[in-house]
């Protein structure tokens, strides 16, 4: 595949995991953590094209399913990320 379309809608075709989904782009973005979500946010999609980055606040849940486009940005009441960014 060349490439996924935006987020959303999900993305995913026959893909199961993250080394699957990042077609030679970065897949995860472990130095992000503790910075800042809307600054991660802007990494993630200019390290990945094919992404869109969320940013997750707390008290809210992303949905469960798996998406080859999409790369969930967890922050605190701070809006720190407190989670490993990685596609899915």
């Amino acid at each position: 595949m060349s490439g996924w379309p935006r987020y959303p809608p999900c993305a995913s075709g026959t893909c199961t995991d993250v080394v699957c989904c990042a077609h030679g782009h970065k897949l995860r973005w472990p130095e992000l953590l503790g910075e800042n979500g809307a600054a991660a946010k802007a990494t993630i999609e200019k390290e990945n094209p094919e992404v869109t980055a969320e940013i997750v606040t707390p008290g809210r849940v992303g949905p469960p399913n798996f998406c080859c486009n999409r790369v969930f940005v967890i922050v605190d009441t701070h809006g720190n990320v407190t989670n490993i960014p990685t596609i899915g």
